[in-house]
């Protein structure tokens, strides 16, 4: 009769400590499993969001040309301030070192030269500062990439 009564203490055991924490277990992982296949999926590769940057830069820079093609004083005036503003932007700063500020520097200096320009009616001026603008635009580019 003993051998029958450790046989029951034993099952007893396991049904009271064993198969509770067993039960429990597989619980927490299938319920893990359950939220992990319910989440969200991760947010898509966000956007280009320098490429979109200087595609809008892009777009001031022919207001720009289109401007001094018409002799449109403001809008060639417009298109040097937006510029001279995207320079300022957060997204401009894609380097983190003085010649790189120097540069974003100069470049706002020329936008201003060409703003001025335009302000006073000079087109041959602001055409000049327009080039001097293209060249900052390609200088900097270049040591971008250079840095890359």
């Amino acid at each position: 009769m003993r051998s029958s009564r450790k046989a029951t203490t034993r099952t007893w055991i396991f049904k009271s400590v064993a198969l509770p924490t067993v039960v429990a277990s597989v619980v927490a992982c299938l319920l893990g499993l359950f939220v992990a296949g319910n989440a969200q999926e991760p947010p898509a590769v966000r956007p280009d969001v320098v490429g979109e940057f200087m595609r809008a830069k892009l777009r001031h820079s022919q207001d720009v040309l289109e401007g001094l093609t018409l002799e449109d004083f403001d809008k060639i005036a417009r298109g040097a301030q937006e510029l001279a503003l995207a320079s300022q932007a957060s997204s401009w700063q894609v380097l983190q070192t003085e010649d790189y500020a120097r540069q974003s520097a100069e470049f706002r200096r020329s936008c201003d030269s060409l703003r001025s320009a335009a302000k006073a009616g000079n087109l041959d001026g602001a055409a000049l500062a327009w080039m001097e603008v293209t060249m900052k635009c390609v200088q900097c580019h270049k040591y971008v990439r250079g840095q890359q």
